[in-house]
């Protein structure tokens, strides 16, 4: 089972099916609650993944950045579980940006967010020195347009999560 896994994204387009493809996995695992951080400098394409994902996994309307509102929720719902009815499950997009001391994270009432029962997917987490581990550390670099994007596992759900995307991938 791979620990790491990296895809080149020629462009927009590419980092879109990136993130669809995460999403699927995902779905695929049942949505286990995850922490996913994600590095990378402005403009990046760290929102564009997101929002990929978000839509891959349902979620409808506008996916906007929470550059300025700090955290955006959005409520996914998982069809078909072994009991056969519908869950619900809260994913936060977190953009700790604007984050200048390392208190700022936890005075902002986030260490209630990374609750260990929702989907959070946080950027630029290394503002905020403290955060748990992610189960899911994605990395993504730009060289002339072209998106580097490395994803390492933190935990075994993390791991498991690239191990069905490589499989996918393989199987293409």
């Amino acid at each position: 089972m791979p620990a790491m896994l990296s895809r080149r994204c020629a462009d927009e387009s590419d980092t879109l099916r990136l993130g669809a493809l995460l999403g699927a996995a995902l779905r695929a695992r049942e949505l286990p609650p995850l922490l996913i951080t994600l590095h990378g400098d402005l403009g990046a394409g760290k929102t564009t993944l997101v929002r990929a994902l978000l839509q891959s996994l349902g979620v409808r309307g506008r996916i906007k950045s929470p550059s300025y509102a700090l955290v955006e929720p959005y409520t996914i719902t998982i069809d078909g579980l072994e009991f056969k009815r519908s869950v619900q499950i809260t994913a936060y997009h977190i953009d700790l940006y604007r984050f200048s001391s390392p208190e700022e994270w936890l005075d902002a009432g986030l260490g209630d967010v990374l609750d260990g029962r929702s989907l959070c997917l946080v950027e630029w987490p290394e503002r905020a020195p403290g955060l748990p581990v992610a189960d899911l550390d994605i990395r993504i670099t730009t060289n002339d347009g072209v998106r580097d994007v490395l994803m390492r596992a933190g935990s075994s759900a993390g791991a498991a999560v690239i191990d069905w995307m490589a499989s996918a991938a393989a199987d293409a």
